[in-house]
């Protein structure tokens, strides 16, 4: 096989993935959809109120934790020795696999989870009874900006658990938290040494934009992500079986 682009092939590819998706995570996305009623339901026993801005920090929880688990369980075994040959012998080549694993577990999951959760909160908060006060809506102003954060975000806890599923042999995502943050003390402890956050700080404060730094952040959230996309790929490129 060539080691071509192909877009026919690649939505073969896509094809026998999106079975794959639903049936090792068709349930889990329904349960990650519909934990906003738990909390409605919380709020019906205690009489509680809860706002929009409240809720829309949930929903961005639900997203962003189910990135976590959805690698493993949908493209655990195809690092393994000997389940993980039905994934190396597919038809395609190690790009339209990358892609299409991406797809699934960095686009697709976490619009799928954050439409479905916003949805059910949106109808829980229009029963007459409950504690659900106000619909959730993005605000208007600098909307564009905060889809771009949220997705820089996104993509680079996808991309991070998308390599640790191609590293690890099991327990995946616990191994990749844990291995995630014995790195980021490490890091951190050795730009202390060095005071760097001192003179980080003083940076910053020169800045006289406002719309300066999260930009930085994303520019830098995004290239993170790439980094770690690169790295997935190499893993699919270089498995041995």
């Amino acid at each position: 096989m060539n080691n071509t682009f192909d877009f026919k092939r690649f939505g073969q590819v896509l094809a026998k993935d999106w079975k794959n998706y639903f049936r090792n995570f068709g349930i889990s996305l329904i349960v990650w959809s519909c934990i906003p009623v738990l909390f409605w339901i919380v709020t019906l026993i205690f009489d509680v109120k809860m706002d929009a801005d409240a809720r829309i920090a949930i929903i961005a929880s639900l997203v962003y934790s189910v990135l976590v688990f959805v690698p493993s369980k949908v493209y655990g075994k195809a690092n393994l020795s000997r389940d993980g040959v039905s994934f190396a012998i597919l038809p395609a080549t190690n790009a339209e696999k990358f892609f299409s694993m991406l797809i699934y577990c960095s686009v697709l999951t976490p619009i799928l989870v954050g439409l479905g959760s916003w949805a059910v909160d949106t109808l829980l908060s229009i029963l007459p009874f409950g504690g659900f006060i106000g619909i959730v809506a993005l605000p208007k102003s600098d909307l564009g900006m905060l889809i771009v954060t949220i997705a820089c975000a996104a993509a680079l806890l996808s991309s991070i658990f998308m390599f640790g599923n191609m590293v690890f042999k099991n327990r995946k995502a616990g191994k990749t938290i844990a291995w995630g943050l014995l790195i980021i003390f490490v890091i951190t402890m050795a730009l202390q040494l060095f005071d760097f956050w001192e003179t980080f700080d003083n940076w910053l404060s020169k800045i006289s934009n406002p719309y300066t730094i999260p930009k930085l952040y994303d520019a830098f959230i995004s290239l993170l992500a790439i980094m770690f996309y690169i790295f997935t790929y190499r893993r699919i490129k270089n498995q041995k079986y």
